[in-house]
Parts: structure tokens; sequence; C-alpha cells
């Protein structure tokens, strides 16, 4: 049975949210070093601060606390007991558009269990009403979005390596995603965990 702890009182005014899974330190250090490496090599970008990483697994857009409070609860009552898993991350990888890189995101080894998880959370969103695109579900994590580049940014980007990272994962969280004019502040709203159901963070 999924139990929901209440812990602050929420206004009722919408806020920017989404699903995400929490990553590890390990891959902060990455996430920091590559971030230098692309930098040395010329790129400028929208860098993603290495404590805010995650893996998104739907933006929910701008919603009302009581909607995101019940789509906790709902996804906890679907996850309960789920199992716990890992996904590797194990390349670099890119978005192009007119032959200029526009993002760099670190791929995510295709993984069934990620991808069921994925599944039915997406069920849940759909029977809540919300909508849900119904596109190939491509997992990666955000490095930069481009601003300018130097020649031959392909090559370059093709030429990083690392040693693959393993993530744990036994919770899901949503979040709140407040736009600034130094990045995005997210604030965790809610975890749900596999065993232990939903909790509010605050």
């Amino acid at each position: 049975m999924t139990q929901l702890k209440n812990v602050n009182n929420h206004n009722t005014d919408k806020l920017r949210s989404f699903i995400a899974i929490e990553t590890n330190e390990k891959l902060e250090g990455l996430l920091t070093d590559l971030i230098e490496r692309f930098q040395r090599m010329g790129f400028k970008a929208n860098w993603t601060n290495a404590k805010n990483v995650h893996l998104t697994l739907f933006f929910l857009g701008d919603q009302k606390m009581e909607k995101i409070a019940q789509l906790a609860y709902k996804i906890g009552e679907r996850v309960s007991g789920f199992p716990t898993f890992h996904f590797n991350i194990h390349k670099m990888g890119f978005f192009e558009n007119d032959s200029q890189p526009k993002v760099l995101w670190l791929g995510i080894e295709e993984d069934n269990t990620l991808i069921g998880l994925y599944e039915e959370i997406k069920k849940v969103l759909k029977i809540s009403e919300l909508e849900v695109k119904d596109t190939n579900f491509l997992p990666h994590i955000t490095v930069g979005r481009v601003k300018s580049f130097p020649n031959h940014w392909k090559e370059l980007i093709n030429s990083v390596t690392f040693d693959q990272i393993q993530v744990y994962v036994n919770s899901i969280g949503i979040y709140s995603s407040e736009l600034t004019r130094k990045g995005p502040i997210y604030k965790k709203l809610y975890t749900i965990d596999f065993e232990g159901g939903v909790i509010i963070n605050g």
C-alpha cells in the first residue's frame, strides 16, 4: 500500500515540473570533467550544472500542486514493487540541426527495465489525461545546449571517450523547475520509492 506522507502545505500556483531519476557523484564528476574538456576544445554552451544532473523521463509542464500530488500517488501505486536496477552511461552523443550541433548529451545503454519503468509511468500520465508524445524513448543526459562551436566539431565530439558509469535506481522523483537568469533551479517535490511509497520532500 502506497503511503502519502504530508510534510508541508503547498499553494495552488502552477509549477513547471518534470519526472526524473537521480544519478550519483561519479556522474557529477564525469560531467564536470567533460565540460572542461569541451571548453578547452572551443565549445561554448549553456552547460548543465553538475549538481542538477538527472535523467529526465517526462516533462510535465505547468501543473497545479494538487495535480502533481495526484500523479505522485498514482505513480507510486503503479511502480510499487518495481525491481531495483541499474543503467549504464557509456557514450557521448549530440543532436544537430542544419549540420550544426545543438545539444551535447551522454548516451545510456539500452535497458529493458528502464524502458519498462518509462512505459509504466507513461500509462499513468495518459490515464491522468496529460499529453504524452508517442515517440521512441531515447534516454540521455544533457551536457550542454551549444551556442558556438569549433571547426571539425563532429570529429572532436566523437573523439571523447570515458569509462562507463553505472547508476542504480530504486526510486524516481518529481521536481519543480524555476527558470532564472543564472539557470534553472530544481527542487524535488516527491520521492517515489519502489518499496517505501511516496514521500513529500517539500
